[in-house]
């Protein structure tokens, strides 16, 4: 039970860009369409008497409804009703309520309206979910892909180099200091010094090296180690809670007392964090 609710309470945020609201609403928009004519499932194609251009249409209007209705759904409704933070449970609840208002819509245009509401929206909504039902998990699948196919490739030396040792040099370009870049946790300006400081196991310790931030952002541009004030760089992946007070933003890092502001000029960059 506690695996189930950690599930249904645990971050999503797939659809959080309207790029992704795009892709899921022309994908399934466009699939209901060429398989309704290709295959023309529920005899849709009896349902009236036509045929030829006429019928195309016509079944191609359910495909292009349920696109007007995802598009008021994701675009409109959602960012003003759903206001909490993205999570699982929330994703399930707005798509039953998208196949629910469909089904409405569909039954509103098409059913029959001399019969019993209950029974006619009952079929109306069985074939909503069940058109909708391969289109949406699909776009899913390939939002999910591309996404992490994308960030894989935007910060590849990012992943790969987390754990190789970093040898910096000061700032005659001697090496001076040898360590793991995960066990960096944030680097301080001190005058013409810069302070690393360092998890050691249980233990934070720090080393003075006679460089400047620029300089070591530089040779720590392949690393996830990032300027985010004027006299720190930070390590992101050691960041275990990031917060937002007043417009600033502060990081605390993972067994360190520390924290770590950030500046408005590098807020931009860290705002994956806040969501």
């Amino acid at each position: 039970m506690n695996e189930k609710n950690k599930l249904i309470n645990s971050e999503f945020n797939l659809l959080n860009h309207n790029l992704e609201k795009l892709v899921l609403i022309g994908f399934c928009t466009l699939f209901s369409i060429l398989f309704i004519n290709l295959y023309t499932p529920f005899r849709i194609d009896q349902w009236e008497a036509d045929q030829g251009l006429s019928q195309f249409i016509r079944l191609s209007g359910f495909g292009i409804i349920g696109g007007i209705v995802l598009s008021l759904s994701q675009f409109a409704f959602k960012p003003l009703i759903l206001k909490r933070e993205p999570k699982v449970l929330y994703f399930i609840y707005w798509t039953l309520l998208e196949v629910l208002a469909l089904a409405l819509v569909f039954y509103g245009l098409y059913g029959s309206h001399s019969s019993n509401f209950f029974s006619e929206y009952l079929i109306s909504l069985k074939y909503t979910f069940l058109g909708l039902l391969i289109p949406y998990t699909l776009a899913l699948c390939f939002i999910f892909i591309f996404r992490n196919q994308n960030e894989g490739q935007n910060q590849p030396e990012s992943i790969t180099s987390f754990h190789k040792i970093i040898s910096l040099k000061d700032e005659y370009g001697n090496h001076r200091l040898s360590l793991k870049s995960s066990d960096i946790l944030f680097i301080e300006a001190a005058d013409n010094y810069s302070v690393i400081y360092y998890k050691d196991r249980d233990t934070i310790k720090k080393e003075m090296l006679r460089n400047s931030l620029k300089a070591l952002s530089e040779q720590l541009k392949n690393y996830p180690i990032k300027r985010c004030h004027r006299s720190y760089l930070v390590n992101v992946q050691n960041v275990k809670l990031a917060k937002k007070a007043s417009g600033k933003v502060s990081l605390h890092l993972e067994g360190s007392a520390s924290i770590v502001p950030v500046s408005r000029k590098f807020t931009p960059e860290f705002d994956h964090l806040l969501h």
